[in-house]
């Protein structure tokens, strides 16, 4: 019999709350020393730290995959050294505070943190999301709480305990970053409701994300990802074939960004699945995919527990044999329509395969599956053609069109000039506040006080002196301004407070 009752669950639920309150009360302290911090010694700091956490990337990387149960080892080591290696340096030119001039336009722009920051960490890329949201926060010197979720509670506690012993060890505040150690829904929505929150981060599933802009606070929201991706005639059928199985089957497919539907022209379709099956991945026949459909979608509901499972270890539950080394299930779609499971995310190194007869069905597919998620968030397509590239980016409401390359990878800057993130934003399509790759930028308001100009904006951008104006050249306030105006932030963020 279990011990729990009803008066045990209301003491937790009540601790939860309390909890959630006294963070963002040592939140509001560690954001005040924080604010008086220049932005360089904020950076300095954020390098530092992360200095430190990258010799524990694999340590964390293997207590997540044997906690939670999702992805791969090798692939969560890789994001934890992304997050600790290429998050404090690839903004280094970037401004994210201070004090600086715009003479074309004659305006002073005074940096401004949020303050606190509630912070959301998802389930399939726990640890290396609380890396990089906490070394943002660092950067931009705002103080972080983090809501974990519950299937990663304790490597998130571990990992934040760890962060925070760095940051104070560098010269940090204490309590810059901190953790709720009873991740209820109650309480994370209490922490995001609080007048003390100045801003959400939120990553993870979609109610979560909906009560971060139901809360009354700023959010950054992200959105489900579902992407479609489409092989045509001219592609090149052996690059396309390797890159999409190794994009489907890293972090065994729990990436939000991983493929998750191909589309494949009739005139290469036979080919590309031979290709892919070269590649490890297994073509199923249509009994075999059924049984697969039947096993991830039991129902029709979405089965949690495939996701970042190995392909091997579903296919096996699935009653379909594969070989053990498969890294990926590719399930033929024969009759694509309005409402089909398969057309649905997945999570997992199962992927969706239907073969069409032109780019424009091609299209009608995507948005078959954009009535179920993944608007806003990523697509691709491989072919040789950059026209045709660009008409399917332009026909589906996706933000982020990889071309030719990882929708994993690539969608977040390491082939592509699209922004490094761990965070995609996914716009109005997505019901996100931003269509963006989410930085530090995004953490940082920019006060203006703008002296009187001839013509005003409107002639400044006529006569074209104001594209002209360089950023790098713009700090050119005297050390003493910039310090007197700094201090005139913080006193008014003391007074917000």
């Amino acid at each position: 019999m279990s011990s729990s009752n009803p008066i045990d669950l209301a003491d937790h639920d009540l601790a939860a709350l309390q909890e959630a309150r006294d963070l963002l009360g040592r939140a509001q302290q560690a954001a005040a020393t924080l604010a008086l911090w220049t932005p360089e010694e904020a950076k300095r700091v954020a390098k530092e730290v992360a200095a430190a956490l990258l010799p524990r990337a694999e340590f964390y990387a293997e207590w997540a995959v044997r906690e939670s149960r999702i992805g791969k080892v090798a692939d969560k080591i890789a994001k934890n050294q992304i997050a600790c290696t290429l998050t404090p340096t690839a903004w280094d030119n970037v401004a994210l505070g201070g004090v600086r001039r715009n003479d074309a336009l004659r305006i002073v722009e005074i940096g401004r943190p949020a303050g606190v920051v509630v912070g959301l960490s998802n389930s399939t890329s726990p640890v290396a999301t609380i890396m990089f949201k906490a070394i943002l926060c660092l950067m931009t010197r705002n103080a972080l709480v983090i809501s974990p979720h519950p299937v990663a509670l304790g490597c998130c506690t571990a990992v934040t305990n760890e962060l925070q012993a760095a940051i104070e060890k560098a010269g940090g505040p204490a309590h810059a970053l901190q953790i709720l150690t009873r991740p209820t829904v109650e309480a994370t929505g209490a922490l995001m409701r609080d007048a003390r929150t100045n801003v959400i981060l939120a990553t993870g599933g979609t109610p979560m994300v909906r009560a971060a802009y139901g809360s009354g606070n700023p959010a950054i929201g992200v959105g489900s990802g579902n992407v479609p991706i489409y092989v045509d005639a001219s592609a090149d059928i052996e690059a396309a074939a390797q890159t999409i199985v190794t994009a489907k089957n890293f972090d065994h497919g729990s990436p939000c960004q991983a493929p998750s539907v191909l589309l494949l022209h009739a005139t290469i379709a036979g080919p590309m699945q031979q290709a892919l099956a070269r590649q490890g991945a297994h073509v199923c026949t249509e009994e075999e995919a059924q049984k697969i459909q039947n096993h991830a979608f039991p129902g029709g509901k979405f089965n949690g527990k495939v996701v970042g499972r190995p392909a091997f270890e579903i296919a096996q539950a699935a009653g379909v044999q594969v070989p053990r080394d498969c890294q990926a299930l590719i399930c033929p779609i024969a009759n694509p329509q309005s409402g089909h499971v398969m057309l649905k995310e997945k999570l997992s190194p199962i992927l969706g395969c239907v073969v069409v007869q032109d780019v424009d069905q091609g299209i009608g597919v995507a948005r078959l599956m954009l009535e179920h998620s993944g608007a806003g968030h990523t697509t691709g397509i491989h072919s040789a053609s950059a026209e045709q590239a660009v008409y399917w980016g332009a026909a589906l409401d996706y933000y982020r069109v990889v071309v030719n390359g990882s929708t994993v990878h690539d969608s977040t800057g390491a082939n592509t000039g699209l922004p490094y993130t761990f965070t995609i934003g996914t716009g109005y399509a997505g019901k996100s506040s931003v269509d963006c790759n989410v930085g530090p930028e995004l953490l940082v308001n920019w006060k203006r006080v703008a002296f009187p100009l001839p013509g005003g904006w409107a002639g400044a951008m006529a006569s074209g002196a104001a594209l002209q104006a360089a950023p790098g050249q713009l700090s050119s306030l005297t050390p003493e301004l910039q310090a007197t105006v700094l201090r005139i932030v913080q006193e008014e963020l003391e007074h917000l407070r």
